[in-house]
């Protein structure tokens, strides 16, 4: 209905939900000769389910990640084993996200308890030393004990001393950071930040380099991730910053379809979006039939100008190539959801406060456990947590998931003005 909010698409493809809309989902679809990452799995699985194609047999389907997985996967991934063996290796402590892409833990869960899969256990931990291996049993048994992630698969986790045990050696403590304050003019989270990777030994970061995996992973959210950006730009460090998403569609794309194809119909409409909407709206409406070409029905003034643009504009591949030299190794930074797959040699959660994460302590969520144990686990040398006093005059508090690690297993920094005037 006019001016009413548009059905969320997206979520009933992933949850299978029953739809009198999603027709009209797919037929825009083929008419701006455009499809999502969903719409491929749901197309498939719609042609799998109906019988209209044959589900091919292999020698072997190796699935990963199995608790991040939502319904139209998970039925998905059911039609494939009736013809193959199927291997699903998974983790219900790093279920990160239900709320972005409408996933379950549930699904490997009934896959574990159901009886038709054999189970094998993975115990060993061959990424982190074993301080932060007994940080995360830490959080787990206290989640529980607070009954928390009810259903959980029960199942060990272990250090690995032939892969790990030199590090847990050099490594044997978590870093406690506390900063007196922070704030844009005292910004001491980043600056305690930039002098821990300055010690970082050489070898550590030609470990890194030969092995794909940055040297420091910042695990951070708003308002301290920008604090912590413009501080490290601003004095020569690469910063390479993951978002959980992509960023929005913006002009210069449709210009790049329309260089390309400029009778695209999904160029156009990107085009149309960022025009005045009493423009735009009359042209889209005229495509309600799909019969006509989206470029056809425009003004021929409108076309001749978007066209010209689009052929002035420039591409330059080689633009990264052209760049200088990075004087110091590239540092990522990222929210929790983005740093699931990552790791580094060394791990900065920043912002580890009460109202944020947890944003409730009474009343704690399991995707917040979840996304604890998940910064935690991306270390290979060291991780630190770092909270602050004082926040723009507010007090914060440390987060609750602080005092469930045991105290032996932290070594307390306190970072003031004094820290960075000490050689």
């Amino acid at each position: 209905m006019k001016d009413s909010d548009a059905p969320h698409f997206i979520r009933q493809m992933r949850e299978l939900e029953e739809s009198e809309h999603l027709p009209f989902y797919l037929a825009r679809s083929n008419y701006y000769d455009a499809v999502d990452f969903d719409d491929c799995v749901f197309c498939v699985y719609q042609g799998l389910a109906a019988g209209r194609e044959k589900v091919d047999r292999y020698e072997l389907v190796l699935i990963d990640e199995y608790q991040d997985f939502n319904a139209l996967e998970d039925g998905f991934i059911e039609l494939l084993s009736q013809n193959s063996p199927i291997v699903v290796a998974g983790d219900d402590d790093q279920a990160l996200y239900s709320q972005l892409r409408q996933t379950s833990c549930d699904h490997i869960r009934s896959l574990y308890r159901g009886g038709d899969f054999e189970v094998f256990e993975l115990p060993f931990c061959m990424r982190c030393p074993k301080v932060v291996v007994d940080a995360v049993n830490d959080v787990i048994t206290r989640a529980q004990e607070l009954r928390k992630l009810e259903g959980r698969i029960l199942k060990p986790f272990k250090h690995f001393p032939p892969a790990k045990g030199e590090d847990s050696d050099k490594y044997p403590t978590i870093a406690l950071t506390l900063t007196s304050v922070q704030r844009d003019n005292a910004n001491y989270m980043a600056k305690f930040i930039a002098a821990a990777i300055d010690r970082i030994p050489p070898e550590e970061y030609e470990i890194a380099a030969k092995n794909g995996y940055p040297v420091a992973l910042i695990i951070a959210a708003r308002p301290y991730s920008p604090q912590i950006v413009d501080h490290l730009a601003s004095h020569g460090y690469e910063i390479e910053v993951k978002r959980d998403s992509e960023d929005a569609i913006d002009r210069a794309h449709g210009l790049a379809i329309l260089r390309g194809n400029p009778k695209s119909n999904l160029g156009w409409r990107i085009i149309l979006v960022v025009e005045k909407k009493k423009f735009a709206s009359q042209f889209i409406a005229k495509t309600s039939d799909m019969r006509s070409a989206l470029v056809d029905l425009l003004p021929k003034e409108f076309r001749e100008k978007i066209l010209a643009e689009a052929t002035a504009l420039k591409i330059d591949e080689s633009e990264k190539e052209s760049q200088p030299a990075a004087a110091r190794p590239p540092i990522k930074i990222t929210s929790f959801e983005g740093a699931k797959g990552l790791s580094a040699q060394h791990v900065f959660i920043a912002g580890l406060h009460n109202g944020e994460i947890p944003r409730d302590p009474a009343n704690i969520q399991d995707l917040e456990i979840c996304k604890f144990v998940v910064g935690l686990t991306r270390t290979r040398k060291r991780c630190y947590l770092i909270h602050t006093s004082r926040f723009a005059q507010t007090r914060k508090y440390p987060s609750i998931f602080i005092s469930w690690i045991a105290d032996q297993r932290f070594e307390p920094i306190e970072v003031n003005a004094e820290y960075f005037r000490t050689p």
